[in-house]
């Protein structure tokens, strides 16, 4: 019949932050992993280019920064005729963004956040990405925005090194 059977790989997402942790220009850092099929393809930590006025805010940047590199990824999948299933889910460990990100209700608290940032509800709204909270302890982008106790280290590490 001229079909063909299409599988579609799973890409998913974790990102993190911390907030103001610069001594000197009270910057925050976010750290993110993109997955594809459970397989770490892509891993950043980087300091943000503004200051944050809360966490809510630093994580938010975080997972904008997170999804744009899933998009990067399903671009490249999809150039080599591989297809993703969507929604691509991105988690994060902050219910404030997870909120701010599932919901067009703003309120006092968050109505500083940059327009920029309501890319993720776009993207949500669009059917290209879920926003799912995830506890802060089995998070593993924490890997890149804290010190972490040796346990929870090694447990991090060993998601990324495959040990």
């Amino acid at each position: 019949d001229g079909k063909r059977n299409t599988i579609r790989i799973k890409v998913s997402g974790h990102s993190d932050s911390n907030y103001a942790t610069d001594p000197e220009t009270r910057k925050s850092v976010s750290g993110y992993s993109v997955e594809v099929e459970g397989a770490t393809v892509t891993t950043k930590c980087v300091g943000q280019e503004g200051v944050a006025l809360s966490v809510c805010e630093a994580e938010t940047v975080s997972a904008v920064q997170c999804a744009q590199e899933m998009l990067f990824v399903k671009k490249v999948l999809n150039s080599i005729e591989i297809e993703v299933e969507l929604p691509m889910v991105l988690r994060i460990d902050c219910k404030g963004a997870v909120d701010l990100a599932n919901s067009w209700s703003i309120g006092g608290r968050t109505r500083h956040i940059e327009t920029k940032q309501w890319f993720l509800r776009e993207l949500k709204e669009k059917g290209i990405i879920k926003i799912e909270w995830i506890r802060g302890e089995t998070n593993p982008a924490d890997l890149f925005t804290k010190n972490l106790p040796k346990k929870v280290f090694e447990k991090h590490r060993a998601k990324y090194c495959g040990e």
